[in-house]
């Protein structure tokens, strides 16, 4: 009887070993960069809510200004796990009304920030100032979308370096 009851909680434990929490996004993209963090940011934004994608409408973005550490974040989160959608402003409605956040980027605490819950995102895209108008661009998440974010960045990287 000893035996099997040892046999038992081993493979409990062997069980409970294997079981991880919940998965950390991977990071897809890191590189330095030429700009203001907040030209960027605003910039992305404009151009991920111009995307007429499916997997771009299906997301709303939050850009956020971090003034403590001197960097922008883009949020991009998929409305369909988000509290409070419903068929009004359901992205898959046709007939529905958006409420996209503007641009123009939420004054915020990094460090306040970093603590809250935040509910699941597509993906974050933090534009960090390194000085000297140079910044390091870091993206986390999807692959999908986080791509196409990315492509966007690089795309308001020429266009601000062509206009100067």
């Amino acid at each position: 009887m000893t035996k099997k009851m040892i046999i038992i909680l081993a493979l409990i434990l062997a069980a409970c070993t294997s079981i991880r929490g919940p998965k950390e996004q991977p990071w897809i993209y890191e590189e330095p960069i030429a700009g203001n963090h907040v030209d960027l940011a605003r910039c992305v934004v404009a151009r991920l809510q111009a995307d007429s994608r499916w997997s771009i409408r299906m997301l709303q973005f939050s850009n956020r200004l971090y003034q403590d550490i001197d960097a922008s974040a883009i949020y991009a989160y998929d409305t369909r796990f988000l509290p409070g959608i419903f068929a009004r402003n359901s992205p898959t409605n046709p007939d529905a009304v958006f409420e996209y956040v503007a641009p123009n980027p939420g004054i915020r605490s990094y460090h306040q920030d970093s603590a809250e819950v935040e509910p699941a995102y597509a993906f974050v895209l933090m534009i960090k100032n390194m000085g000297d108008n140079r910044t390091m661009a870091t993206l986390k998440g999807n692959k999908h979308v986080g791509g196409i974010a990315w492509q966007h960045l690089q795309t308001c990287v020429l266009t601000r370096a062509q206009s100067s």
